[in-house]
């Protein structure tokens, strides 16, 4: 059986992007305020903090949030997902790290016991920011996701799937890569979903997140 996932409400989007800018006007003003109050450095003492280098400032934080809600002809599917993902900048445009996925699905079909379906995703990205808030993206990963099998009386049973995902996708971060805590809206193309003639999967997911210090 295909399930179809409803991506990720675009009206949130609007909500959190407008009450992230209020955050990220104060954290700017309070960096201003503290740089304000330093002591002016030497010249050596400025290049010791140049040359030092802590692993903190080249990572940033992010997760997205997947929702899913279809009913046809009887059945009706509702499904909820967090996939967390952490950024190491390689170059400050250039970023990459893993991202990890989790999902699950309740199934509800006339007649049977409802059915609750897992579905897990481990694999790593690599994120170029071109302009402002776009990016560029593509990930490969390894994902485990359960489906219908058959049916033994009023109970179904799950059968486990694995394949190899290849997504290429961009997206608009309204934090603007400028740190600080922001909003994003992605879509992702699975190329390998894209190739497959006897699905009828979409090979298009539409991501919404939260990042910080992207």
């Amino acid at each position: 059986m295909t399930r179809k996932h409803i991506f990720y409400i675009l009206s949130i989007l609007a909500i959190l992007a407008l009450a992230t800018q209020p955050l990220e006007a104060q954290s700017r003003k309070k960096s201003h305020s503290k740089h304000s109050k330093k002591k002016k450095k030497t010249k050596k003492e400025e290049v010791k903090e140049e040359t030092t280098y802590r692993l903190s400032d080249h990572l940033w934080y992010g997760g997205s949030l997947g929702l899913g809600l279809n009913a046809y002809q009887g059945v009706n599917t509702f499904g909820i997902g967090v996939a967390p993902m952490v950024g190491y900048k390689i170059l400050p445009f250039l970023s990459a790290g893993p991202r990890v996925s989790c999902f699950l699905t309740s199934v509800k079909i006339q007649g049977y016991k409802p059915v609750n379906l897992f579905n897990t995703e481990i694999g790593a990205f690599l994120r170029a920011h071109v302009y402002e808030g776009f990016f560029l993206q593509g990930e490969i990963s390894r994902e485990f996701y359960q489906d219908l099998g058959g049916a033994t009386g009023n109970e179904f049973t799950k059968v486990t799937f694995s394949r190899t995902n290849q997504y290429l996708g961009a997206g608009y971060n309204f934090g603007r890569g400028q740190g600080g805590i922001g909003t994003e809206l992605s879509i992702m193309y699975n190329i390998p979903v894209g190739r497959d003639v006897n699905t009828s999967e979409s090979p298009f997911s539409y991501r919404f997140g939260l990042t910080w210090r992207f």
